[in-house]
């Protein structure tokens, strides 16, 4: 009861302060000319934006399709792509992105938990590796060029927690060192649990090219990410900042929208946008219109993942 009531406690706690930080923007910013530039959006630009998203969500997919096909689900891709959308779907309904990954190791298990599970969270892993290293590029650039530290130090510590991750996840050596302290865990079989989470994982661990594969396919990812809102921000007729800043900005936003502050990285993503865009001379209120289109666009496609999901059997068997 206790950690259930915790639970609301800080949802609703991310809720307020993710709410509450989109406020701020709206009332230091001019809400007509917000509308106005979301008013200007030419339709063409829109649809170039989001096919450069539904390419995001194709590639996206296929890495998952890669870690799959490693540990012989027999998931036609068709069928990931569908389990992706749904996937899509419950990000955005729920407070954090693991309802989402919980509902692709629920279509796909079929008494192989373990093995699905290992799946999603080495997927995730290696997204966010692909997404830090785009990072550490761009912040690095802004060293090197600008002078500008502030998000280096940043940037760095995530890398390396994601590398230490990755490293003690992939190894059995290194998780011979935790394996003591995790075999006591006895509620909710928990350690055991966790055990053969890592026995399904560990088989990742010399399997480099579709590691490498699927880290490639993270950069795509990533870059997919950084050029729609491009398209977006020309479909609102403003033509004078170029694509490198997206390559720089977009990847920074990202990370920075993890920070488990606000539901989803409401306002969080929404107030960096802002920040980092004004070092372009993007106005508040563009950059604003800018993020609050390329949101729309990724919660449209979520939308048909609900469609899926009315539409789909669980527990599916693939031939």
């Amino acid at each position: 009861m206790r950690s259930g009531k915790r639970k609301v406690l800080l949802t609703t706690a991310r809720v307020v302060v993710g709410v509450g930080l989109v406020i701020f923007l709206l009332w230091t910013l001019d809400i007509q000319e917000i509308f106005d530039h979301i008013r200007q959006m030419r339709s063409d630009y829109l649809v170039y934006a989001a096919v450069i998203y539904f390419v995001f969500i194709i590639v996206s997919a296929w890495r998952w399709q890669v870690l799959l096909d490693f540990k012989k689900f027999r998931v036609p891709f068709t069928q990931t792509l569908r389990i992706y959308f749904i996937s899509l779907f419950f990000n955005n309904l729920l407070p954090t992105t693991v309802g989402g990954d919980m509902m692709r190791v629920v279509y796909t298990m079929r008494g192989r938990r373990a093995d699905s599970l290992a799946t999603v969270l080495v997927d995730r892993i290696l997204g966010f590796v692909g997404l830090f290293i785009l990072a550490l590029i761009a912040v690095v650039y802004l060293l090197v060029l600008r002078s500008e530290t502030e998000f280096l130090p940043f940037m760095v510590i995530g890398l390396s927690v994601i590398v230490a991750i990755t490293f003690v996840f992939f190894s059995r050596k290194a998780f011979r060192v935790f394996s003591p302290i995790i075999g006591r865990l006895r509620f909710m079989r928990l350690g055991e649990r966790i055990n053969r989470l890592h026995e399904a994982g560990t088989d990742f661990g010399g399997a480099w090219r579709p590691i490498i594969f699927c880290i490639a396919h993270s950069l795509i990812i990533q870059a997919a990410l950084s050029v729609a809102p491009f398209f977006v921000l020309r479909g609102m007729g403003y033509s004078e900042v170029g694509l490198l800043p997206f390559f720089i900005y977009i990847p920074i936003i990202n990370v920075i929208s993890m920070i488990p502050v606000s539901l989803n990285g409401l306002g969080v993503r929404e107030n960096t946008y802002v920040m980092l865009f004004a070092r372009v001379g993007l106005s508040g209120e563009l950059a604003l219109a800018m993020s609050l289109l390329s949101f729309f666009i990724i919660f449209a496609y979520s939308l048909l993942g609900g469609i899926y999901f009315a539409f789909t059997k669980r527990y599916q068997t693939y031939l």
